[in-house]
C-alpha cells in the first residue's frame, strides 16, 4: 500500500509541514474497503499511514514526482496535518511518471486534477521497479534504512518448564495489503513478532536466501488472496488464485517447519492447489472467527498465546 499526496502547486512540498481539510484524505479516489479503514484517524490507522511510502505530486504532475515517507500525522476536526521527508536516496519520477502508471496504481479519471490524499492498494515498490522508475536494488536499500535488522529467531523461557518458547510468525502473502495487515497486526496483539518478507533487509542476498534466512521461526501463516486469475487449458471460466510467489512458499514452508506448523487462510473465493488438497485451510470470515482457529493452531505448535 501506499499513500497518493497531491498538492496544488510545487511550493507546498519545499516546507516538509503540509494541511488538507480532513474530507479529503483517505476518502476520495480511495477504495471503499480502505476508506473505512483508514478514515477515523484512529491511533492504529494512524500508525499504518506513517508506515507506507509515499508519494508527493502536483497537479497535472508539473514538476517532479518525490518519494518519501510521513513522521507526523496531527488530527484535528476539520483538518490533517502532517511532517514529512523525501527519502534522497531515490530518485524523482519524472513528470507524466503517474499517468504512465494510471492502470498500476489506480489513478481515476481526473485524480491529477485534485488536490487531496489518497491511500492506494496497490505494491508501489514493484510497480516502479516494473516500470523501470527504480531498481531492485535502490528499493531494498530503502526498505533496509528504515526497518531494523532482525538476529536470528528469537524465543523466550516458560518460567515453568524452562522450554524455549517461540515468538516469530512468518507470513506469506499476495497483493492484499489489508488481509496481510490484519494478520500481522492480530500476531503482534497476541505479543509475537510477525515476519513479512519485504520488510526485511536484504543484506546482499538473493530472494530465496532471504526466504531460507528469515523462515528460521516456530509457525507459518500463508494467506490465500484474490490477486491473480487462471483457469485450465479448454476451459472458459477463470478462478481467483493466489499469486505463484504464495503457492511456492507454501510447500517451502511445509518442507521446512512440517505440515502441522504452516496454516493457510482463504480470503474470498480462491482457488486453492491441488497437489496439498490435505491442508486444512481457515477462511477469513467478517466475524473474526478465523483468529480464534490460528490461536489454536499456534498453541498446538508451541506458542504461549
Amino acid at each position: 500500500m501506499f499513500n497518493l499526496l497531491i498538492a496544488y502547486t510545487d511550493s507546498e512540498w519545499d516546507n516538509p509541514e503540509w494541511s488538507i481539510e480532513r474530507s479529503r484524505v483517505a476518502n476520495e479516489y480511495t477504495a471503499e474497503q480502505v476508506s473505512e479503514r483508514y478514515r477515523d484517524f484512529g491511533e492504529a490507522a494512524v500508525a499504518e499511514l506513517k508506515s507506507f511510502p509515499c508519494l508527493f505530486a502536483v497537479e497535472h504532475e508539473v514538476v517532479a514526482t518525490r518519494i518519501g515517507y510521513l513522521n507526523e500525522v496531527t488530527v484535528s476536526e476539520d483538518r490533517i496535518a502532517i511532517k514529512f521527508e523525501f527519502d534522497e536516496n531515490l530518485p524523482a519520477l519524472p513528470s507524466g511518471a503517474l499517468e504512465n502508471m494510471r492502470s498500476e496504481i489506480d489513478l481515476g479519471k481526473l485524480e491529477l486534477y485534485r488536490t487531496h490524499w489518497a491511500v492506494k492498494d496497490q505494491p508501489l515498490w514493484e510497480i516502479l521497479i516494473q516500470k523501470g522508475y527504480l531498481t531492485a536494488e535502490q528499493v531494498s536499500s530503502a526498505i533496509k534504512a528504515r526497518s531494523p535488522v532482525l538476529p536470528e529467531p528469537e524465543v523466550s523461557s516458560d518460567a515453568k518448564s524452562g522450554t524455549a518458547v517461540p515468538r516469530e510468525v512468518f507470513i506469506v502473502h499476495g497483493q492484499d495489503e489489508l488481509a496481510k495487515l490484519d494478520t500481522a497486526k492480530f500476531i503482534e496483539e497476541l505479543g509475537l513478532v510477525p515476519i513479512i518478507l519485504h520488510q526485511q533487509a536484504s543484506l546482499g542476498m538473493t530472494i530465496i536466501e532471504k526466504i531460507e534466512h528469515y523462515t528460521n521461526v516456530g509457525f507459518g501463516i500463508v494467506l490465500y488472496t484474490e490477486c491473480d486469475e487462471g483457469r485450465r487449458r479448454g476451459d472458459l471460466i477463470s478462478r481467483y488464485r493466489a499469486r505463484q510467489n504464495v503457492v511456492f512458499e507454501h510447500g517451502y514452508l511445509i518442507a521446512k517447519l512440517r505440515r502441522e506448523r504452516v496454516a493457510a487462510i482463504v480470503k474470498g473465493q480462491v482457488e486453492t492447489p491441488n497437489d496439498i488438497s490435505g491442508i486444512v485451510y481457515v477462511t477469513m470470515d467478517d466475524g473474526g472467527s478465523w483468529k480464534d482457529e490460528i490461536k489454536l493452531e499456534l498453541r498446538q505448535a508451541g506458542y504461549a498465546v
